[in-house]
């Protein structure tokens, strides 16, 4: 079964195209790899998929419904998280929030068994040893390993991930890395994960897409990441290079992104 299908899809903003003619399918299972470069789409594409985003024409499915209709199979995790960072959190609860909200819980009544099932999900990611510590406390790697449990809480078929490596060093990189591809080995959810990075995640990826405000290509990461594809969206600095029979994108894209700083 398709997880995602998208035909023809145009997405709107104010009336104007932000995305324009998009089709592809990916099956459920696999890791689609988001690349593009800045205000190509890839948020845009991702907050649609999760009815974040709801202006667009063509056809969008989520497992053969309408992207609205899917919601409780969706779990989304955006490049900046909303937590309050003043408010005394501990890594335990902001994961269990990822059951209660979705139970109608408040806060401060949560379920042992919501509490149990985020103690697990923690240690899945690695975690389970900072479970008591304050989720304002832990490192950028720990703090995105912590919302990536607060997103499994929901038991999703479905992971929306936007930018999950940026703003962290090369040895974080890595450990987010490796949690996506436990997720997907060990629990076989789909993903969809936008990236200006994508060397850190080819691992994971079975499919990439390159958007620049519309589709510039679409296939297994050797089909798509070929030098002239990667030019034609990066400039003739751009290139993918081979080594020890793996691919090495060099776009010369860089994002920084500063975390925190919302509401709770």
């Amino acid at each position: 079964m398709n997880a995602v299908t998208a035909e023809n899809l145009t997405i709107l903003y104010d009336g104007k195209p932000a995305l324009e003619g998009v089709t592809f399918s990916l099956e459920e299972g696999e890791t689609l790899l988001l690349l593009g470069p800045n205000g190509a789409g890839k948020t845009t594409l991702l907050r649609t998929i999760a009815c974040f985003h709801r202006e667009y024409t063509g056809d969008l499915y989520v497992f053969g419904r309408k992207p609205c209709r899917a919601r409780e199979l969706i779990g989304y995790v955006p490049q900046s998280h909303s937590l309050n960072e003043r408010v005394p959190l501990t890594a335990l609860e902001v994961v269990a929030m990822g059951g209660i909200y979705r139970r109608g819980f408040a806060h401060f009544k949560i379920p042992r068994e919501t509490l149990l099932k985020a103690e697990e999900v923690l240690g899945f990611v690695g975690l389970g040893s900072v479970k008591d510590r304050l989720f304002r406390e832990l490192s950028g790697g720990q703090k995105q390993r912590v919302l990536l449990a607060r997103a499994l809480m929901g038991d999703p078929k479905l992971l929306l991930l936007d930018e999950p490596l940026s703003a962290l060093d090369p040895s974080a990189r890595a450990e987010v890395a490796a949690v996506l591809n436990k997720i997907k080995r060990e629990r076989g959810i789909t993903m969809v994960i936008t990236t200006h990075d994508i060397n850190p995640l080819l691992e994971v990826g079975d499919r990439v897409m390159l958007i620049n405000k519309r589709l510039i290509a679409f296939g297994r990461p050797e089909e798509v990441l070929q030098d002239s594809i990667i030019k034609s969206v990066y400039g003739p600095l751009a290139r993918v290079v081979p080594v020890g029979g793996k691919l090495f994108c060099i776009t010369g894209d860089v994002h920084i992104h500063k975390r925190g700083g919302g509401e709770l």
